[in-house]
C-alpha cells in the first residue's frame, strides 16, 4: 500500500553530520525526507567534505503548498516530476492540481470521458504522479473548479447549465459567464458522481472544490433556479451558491475528504470543518479566521502576477494585520510596479465579504503559491515558478524573522546556482532565452510588466483600477497564442538587477555593466536584421543604452528610461532614482 504524508505527518528532523558519518533522526520518513534535502544543498558547497554539524529543524507550516494550472495550458507529466524534484528540493510538501476550469478538462474521467481534453491525465498517470510525489514527501490535491469556470463541461453537456457553450470560446481567458445548474438534478448527480471518482483516484485527505468567481447572470435569469432557490429558502445567489458548496462538501465528507474552498464560498451556512483558501488579500484571510475556518492563505503569493520575489517574500501567513497592510503598502509604493500602481491597490482591496457571525478563531494552516496558466507553457513552467517560489518556500518553512531581502537574495542565487549540479532543472539559464547571444545584457535586464499588465493589456489595466467598461479592449492573449518571444522566456524577475542595485547602492564600480549596456545597442540593428522579431526591443535597448549614459554622470536621470517598453521593463534604471 502506498504511504503518503498528510497535513499532521512529521517533517521534523535533526542530521549530524561528523567524522566521514552522516546521521538522521527524524520520528517519520517525511522527515528524513527533508533532512535529505538540507544534505543535497550542502553537498554542493562543501563537496566531498561536509562540515561537522548537527543541524535541528521542522517546518513552521504544515501545509506549504504550490498551485499548478494545468487547465489553461496543459503542462505535461515529466514537467510535474521535475515541479516535484524541486519541490522536494525546497521543502514545500503540497502539490495542488487545477484541474479544471474554463478552459481545459485535464482530469481523465472514466466516467464521462466525453468531458475530458485532449490533452489530459489518465487516470493511471495520476496515479503515477501521486507515487512519484509521495516518494518526495510532497502531497497532491486535487481541484475541480465548481459551479462556475465550467465552460469546458457544458461544451458536452449543455444541459448541465443554461444552454449550449461555443468549444471556440474555450480559447478565451477571463472567468465566463457559463456556470452548472444547481437546480437540475443530473447536473447535481454529474459533480456527485466526478468527485466520487476524484476521490477514488487521490488518496490525499483533502480536495478542492473551487467556488470562485461565479457568475450569477443565468441564476438571476432563470425562472427554473429562481423556483427552485424559493422551494429551499434560499434568498439571494449567495445562497444559491452556498447549497450547491454544502453539497458537494458533505459528499465530500461521506467519501473521507475534508473540502477546500476558495474564499466567495465563504457564507454563515459553510461548515467549519470546510478550508478555506484565501486569495483576495487581507479581508479574505481574517474573514476566513473569524468565522473559525481552517485558513490556507495564498493572496500575496500569486506567481503570475510577475512581481520580485522579494515583495513575495514580506508576507507570512500568520502576520497581524496591521503588518499585512503595511506589506501592502510596501508593493504600492514599489517603484517596479509604479506603471500598474492603480491596479494593484485595486487588487488589494477588490472584492465583497458578507458580513458573518464570528465564531471560535480559526487556524492558519500554512499557505501556498499560485501559478496560473494564461501566460505558461510547459516549457515555460519551471522557471516562472522556481526563479521566485524558494523564497516564499522559505518564509513557509522557517520559523526565523525572515526581513532581510538583502540577504535572501544571496541565498535565492546560491540555491538557484547550484541545481544543475544536484541534476535539477537549471531553471536560471539566460541563454535560453534567445539564441542572439550579442544582446544578452539587454536580455538579463529585462523583465516582463506586472501584474495583469500582459493579461489584460496596459488599456484594460486602467480601465479595471478606474472602474470603467473593460470589454471595449480585447485581451491580448488567448489559448491560441504562441507564447516564444523574449518576454515569455525570461525569468518574472532579474536576479542580474537585484544584485545590480546592491552593488549600486555601495557605489561599487559598474563598468563591465556599462561596457555591456553600450553593446548591446551599438550591434542592436545587425541582430534585427539576423533576428526581425527583436526589434520590439528597440525602445528598451535605447533605454539601457541612456542608462549607461546616466551610470557615467553624462545624462540624467528620467524615469520613463524603467518603461514599460511594450510588455518589457528596465527595472535596472529605478535604481539610480534616488542618487541623482
Amino acid at each position: 500500500m502506498l504511504s503518503v504524508p498528510n497535513l499532521q505527518s512529521d517533517y521534523g528532523y535533526v542530521l549530524r553530520i561528523c567524522e566521514q558519518k552522516i546521521s538522521v533522526f527524524a520520528a517519520e520518513e517525511w522527515g528524513a525526507l527533508a533532512a535529505l534535502s538540507t544534505v543535497a544543498q550542502l553537498s554542493v558547497g562543501f563537496g566531498e567534505h561536509l562540515p561537522d554539524c548537527t543541524i535541528t529543524d521542522e517546518p513552521k507550516h504544515p501545509w506549504r503548498g504550490l498551485l499548478v494550472d494545468v487547465a489553461r495550458h496543459f503542462i505535461s507529466l515529466p514537467t510535474l516530476f521535475k515541479c516535484c524534484d524541486l519541490m522536494h528540493h525546497f521543502k514545500m510538501n503540497v502539490l495542488h492540481l487545477h484541474l479544471t476550469d474554463d478552459q481545459g478538462f485535464r482530469f481523465g474521467s472514466e466516467a464521462y470521458p466525453e468531458l475530458v481534453s485532449a490533452d489530459n491525465y489518465s487516470l493511471d498517470e495520476l496515479r503515477q504522479l501521486i507515487t512519484y510525489a509521495a516518494d518526495r514527501g510532497i502531497r497532491v490535491v486535487p481541484e475541480l473548479d465548481v459551479p462556475g469556470h465550467t465552460s469546458s463541461w457544458l461544451v458536452k453537456h449543455p444541459e448541465w447549465g443554461f444552454g449550449a457553450v461555443n468549444e471556440d470560446e474555450l480559447n478565451e481567458f477571463g472567468p465566463h459567464r457559463s456556470c452548472l445548474d444547481p437546480s437540475n438534478p443530473k447536473t447535481m448527480e454529474a459533480v456527485v458522481n466526478l468527485f466520487e471518482e476524484l476521490a477514488n483516484t487521490f488518496p490525499d485527505e483533502y480536495v478542492h472544490v473551487g467556488g470562485d468567481e461565479v457568475d450569477p447572470f443565468y441564476w438571476e435569469k432563470s425562472s427554473n433556479v429562481q423556483a427552485w432557490a424559493a422551494a429551499h429558502e434560499l434568498l439571494n445567489t449567495r445562497d444559491i451558491q452556498a447549497k450547491f458548496t454544502r453539497t458537494v462538501c458533505e459528499r465530500s465528507s461521506e467519501l473521507n475528504k475534508k473540502a477546500i474552498v476558495w474564499d466567495e464560498a465563504l457564507h454563515e451556512s459553510l461548515p467549519t470543518s470546510v478550508t478555506v483558501q484565501a486569495w483576495r488579500g487581507l479581508r479574505s484571510r481574517d474573514v476566513s479566521l473569524a468565522t473559525g475556518h481552517p485558513t490556507i492563505v495564498s493572496a500575496p503569493y500569486y506567481l503570475d502576477l510577475h512581481y520580485p520575489a522579494a515583495l513575495h517574500y514580506q508576507y507570512s501567513p500568520e502576520m497581524t494585520s496591521q503588518d499585512w497592510r503595511e506589506a501592502d503598502a510596501s508593493v504600492r509604493n514599489d517603484p517596479r510596479l509604479a506603471h500598474v500602481r492603480d491596479g494593484v491597490r485595486w487588487h488589494q482591496d477588490f472584492g465583497e465579504f458578507p458580513n458573518l457571525p464570528s465564531k471560535e478563531t480559526g487556524k492558519i494552516l500554512g499557505g501556498e503559491a499560485c501559478m496560473w496558466s494564461e501566460l505558461v507553457t510547459d516549457e515555460l513552467l519551471l522557471t516562472r515558478v522556481w526563479t521566485r517560489a524558494p523564497a516564499i518556500a522559505e518564509q513557509l518553512w522557517s520559523a526565523r524573522d525572515m526581513e532581510d531581502t538583502d540577504s535572501m537574495y544571496d541565498r535565492l542565487s546560491v540555491s538557484l546556482q547550484r541545481l544543475p549540479f544536484l541534476g535539477l532543472p537549471d531553471v536560471m539559464n539566460i541563454r535560453q532565452v534567445h539564441p542572439c547571444t550579442a544582446l544578452q545584457p539587454l536580455f538579463e535586464m529585462l523583465e516582463p510588466v506586472k501584474w495583469y499588465g500582459r493579461l489584460l493589456s496596459m488599456e484594460r489595466v486602467r480601465a479595471r483600477a478606474e472602474g470603467n467598461d473593460e470589454s471595449a479592449y480585447t485581451r491580448p492573449y488567448n489559448q491560441r497564442t504562441p507564447l516564444n518571444r523574449v518576454v515569455d522566456r525570461i525569468p518574472a524577475e532579474s536576479l542580474p538587477t537585484a544584485h545590480l542595485t546592491s552593488r549600486i547602492e555601495q557605489g561599487e564600480d559598474l563598468s563591465p555593466w556599462i561596457l555591456g549596456w553600450k553593446h548591446q545597442h551599438a550591434v542592436f540593428d545587425d541582430c534585427v536584421k539576423q533576428y526581425p522579431e527583436l526589434a520590439e526591443l528597440r525602445p528598451a535597448s535605447e533605454a539601457l543604452a541612456k542608462l549607461a549614459d546616466v551610470a557615467l554622470g553624462l545624462a540624467a536621470y528620467e524615469p520613463r528610461l524603467a518603461g514599460p517598453f511594450g510588455e518589457h521593463l528596465l527595472p535596472i534604471a529605478t535604481a539610480f532614482a534616488d542618487d541623482l
